[in-house]
């Protein structure tokens, strides 16, 4: 088994600093990128690739505190070909598109086949950095050795287990195929002997018709006792919130009432069930855009389910979400609606005045939002109120023009 990334930093001594940093090559162009991809080739390594920008100070301070280090220097020098680009140059926006680069600083290591074998994404200091790198070290030497033995048919399970981490970040459609075939194998003594398998499966096999997770679900008392309760709720939110995904992606409604009928309960105290399925149900509705359904799960919960002295609260807090994640006029106009209800309810209640003046003039209605703001800024408790409402009337009015 690797050793941890954590494990492995403390491990690094002392640091001490350079008078010449880490040097790069700096890629301005296609040539510049050819140069050093055949260099990677030709000296078997992988390349060490910061993408930064001008004005990212997160990348002057790897480059200050971090690619200074004397160690750093010496062991990215043997054993990587280090290379930078600005990402807002000609040639580097075109290396940001290929490699899906979003945030600053962004570290990568590339196999010479401009594969990503892995990614440090943000700032990193020294310590972490010379762990990272020596993982990836150890990962490229070990990879095709894994792979001969795996099609070989005589890699050893803890093996099959260190390809699929290896492969995880490089090719996550290889990492599926040998996880899947590696977990096709289990049996129930290799989900109570290693923990890995049940998060395992987790990532590979986490449809709710697959084979492990019956297996898990059929089997809860002897997983619970052999890795504990939240170890058994941890796997079962994880299949939760990607089945979740899955089912808004494919609008998959049969699903979505099995996530909340079988998986809810199975990391949820009974108490939680309700509001759980609700939040479940609105998101799943909000994403797919059925907009009616939405708004049935709302009226439906607040009078099955809220108290009546809360139903203020609900109504302002479901008006505001709606207001801040939807643009349909169908939707701006139920937000309305519950915000009138809320206002009606505590004639008192600046928040809910207020954002029923502001969710008018998002439905045009720019007169009577102003004039709603108004009666609203009355209720007013302090400056910061005050200060709300004059804000949101100069909304409106901008919105009037």
């Amino acid at each position: 088994m690797r050793v941890p990334l954590v494990v492995i930093s403390l491990f690094i001594s002392t640091l001490t600093f350079a008078s010449d940093p880490l040097q790069f090559n700096e890629i301005k162009n296609e040539k510049d990128w050819q140069k050093v991809l055949e260099m990677a080739k030709a000296q078997n390594k992988l390349l060490f690739v910061d993408a930064y920008a001008h004005w990212c100070a997160y990348c002057h301070q790897l480059d200050e505190e971090v690619y200074t280090n004397n160690q750093v220097i010496k062991y990215f020098n043997d054993n990587f070909i280090n290379v930078k680009f600005d990402t807002e140059s000609e040639y580097g926006t075109q290396l940001a598109y290929t490699f899906k680069i979003s945030s600053l600083p962004t570290l990568l290591f590339l196999t010479e086949k401009q594969e990503v074998f892995d990614t440090i994404l943000g700032f990193v200091p020294a310590p972490q950095l010379m762990a990272y790198g020596q993982r990836a070290v150890d990962d490229f030497a070990l990879l095709p050795r894994l792979q001969e033995k795996y099609n070989d048919l005589i890699a050893t399970n803890d093996e099959k287990l260190e390809l699929i981490r290896i492969l995880e970040n490089k090719d996550f459609e290889q990492a599926a195929e040998v996880a899947k075939d590696y977990i096709s194998q289990l049996k129930l003594v290799d989900y109570l002997d290693n923990l890995e398998n049940l998060w395992l499966v987790s990532r590979f096999e986490n449809q709710l018709s697959s084979v492990p997770y019956r297996y898990i679900i059929t089997n809860k008392d002897e997983i619970i006792e052999a890795h504990g309760l939240d170890e058994y709720e941890d796997y079962f939110k994880t299949i939760y919130n990607d089945n979740l995904q899955l089912a808004i992606k494919y609008g998959d409604e049969n699903l979505l009432y099995q996530l909340i009928r079988e998986v809810l309960p199975e990391f949820l105290p009974e108490v939680e069930i309700a509001e759980a399925a609700f939040i479940t149900k609105k998101l799943y509705f909000g994403e797919r855009k059925a907009y009616q359904k939405y708004q049935f799960e709302v009226n439906s919960y607040m009078n099955n389910q809220v108290a009546e002295d809360a139903r203020v609260d609900f109504l302002f807090s479901n008006g505001l979400e709606i207001i801040e994640d939807q643009e349909d006029v169908a939707m701006l106009q139920f937000a309305a609606n519950l915000l009138t209800q809320a206002a009606a309810l505590d004639p008192t209640h600046f928040e809910a005045a207020a954002l029923l003046g502001y969710s008018k003039g998002l439905l045009g209605d720019y007169d009577v939002a102003i004039e709603q703001l108004e009666k609203a800024k009355t209720l007013a408790k302090n400056d910061e109120q005050r200060e709300m409402a004059d804000s949101l009337i100069l909304a409106v009015q901008q919105m009037k023009g």
